[in-house]
């Protein structure tokens, strides 16, 4: 199950009438997936006591989201790609294993 709607991730990229939901809804999937393997835990449920996942989690999906979706065809010569910062930044402190 989705932690992000269809309709919150075309509100995200701004894209209210699409005949691409098809599109955007694999792009959700691989965001999820992506986030999750971040994460090295599962998105939903959060926790054992069945809590819902974190805006902070929500809002990177919605990055790698918008970042999947904007870059679909992207080719890049001569640059350097790198994370997005602020994907790592939302992400950082809820990873499973950073030894705390």
């Amino acid at each position: 199950m989705s932690v992000i709607t269809l309709e919150e991730a075309k509100a995200h990229l701004r894209v209210l009438e699409s005949e691409e939901n098809d599109l955007i809804q694999k792009y959700i999937d691989a965001a999820e997936a992506h986030v999750s393997k971040y994460l090295e835990r599962p998105l939903d449920p959060w926790n054992e006591e069945g809590d819902p996942t974190p805006d902070n989690v929500k809002q990177a999906i919605l990055l790698a989201v918008g970042d999947f979706y904007e870059n679909r065809e992207a080719r890049f010569v001569g640059t350097i790609q790198t994370n997005n910062p602020a994907f790592e930044a939302l992400l950082h402190w809820d990873r499973a294993h950073l030894g705390l």
